[in-house]
C-alpha cells in the first residue's frame, strides 16, 4: 500500500473563507428585527384617555366667579363652606342662583387641587362645575419650587 505523504507547507496553507450566506441566519436576523420593531411601535395600545391640551399663545383671563380648594373626595372648600363630592353640586348651584341668577356669562371657576388628589376626582369636580353652569373651568397649580 503506497503511503501518501503531505508536505508540511501544503497543510499550513491558508484557504479562502467561505463566502456563502446561509438562509437560516438571514431569516433569524429578520425575525429579531421584526420583533424589535413590533414591540417598540405604536401598534401596541396604551391605556388612558387622550386629553386635548390648550394652546398657550398668550395669557387669557376670564372673570373668576368662585374658587374650589380640593383636598380630597370628601373635603372641598367652596365659598367658605366645606363640601364633599356628593354635595358640591348643590353648593355651587345655590351660590350661582344667589349671586348671578341667569347672567353668568363667560365666568370661570378656579379649582385648586391638592398635589395628592387623584385625577379622576379632579375630573369629577370639573364635570360638576361645568354642569352647574360655569362656562370654563381653570385649574390652578404652583411651580414645583413653591410647593
Amino acid at each position: 500500500m503506497p503511503m501518501i505523504r503531505y508536505k508540511f507547507a501544503d497543510a499550513c496553507r491558508l484557504r479562502e473563507p467561505d463566502r456563502r450566506v446561509e438562509l437560516f441566519n438571514v431569516l433569524n436576523v429578520f425575525a429579531l428585527l421584526l420583533m424589535f420593531f413590533a414591540i417598540n411601535s405604536r401598534f401596541v395600545l396604551s391605556a388612558g384617555v387622550p386629553i386635548a391640551l390648550p394652546v398657550f399663545g398668550g395669557q387669557e383671563f376670564s372673570a373668576t366667579a368662585g374658587v374650589i380648594t380640593v383636598q380630597s373626595e370628601k373635603f372641598m372648600v367652596f365659598n367658605g363652606n366645606i363640601f364633599s363630592l356628593d354635595t358640591l353640586a348643590q353648593g355651587i348651584g345655590k351660590f350661582l342662583r344667589k349671586n348671578f341668577g341667569e347672567n353668568l356669562g363667560q365666568a370661570a371657576i378656579l379649582i385648586r387641587p391638592d398635589r395628592s388628589l387623584p385625577v379622576d376626582v379632579l375630573m369629577k369636580v370639573c364635570e360638576i362645575a361645568k354642569k352647574s353652569g360655569y362656562a370654563t373651568v381653570q385649574i390652578a397649580s404652583a411651580p414645583p419650587s413653591a410647593r
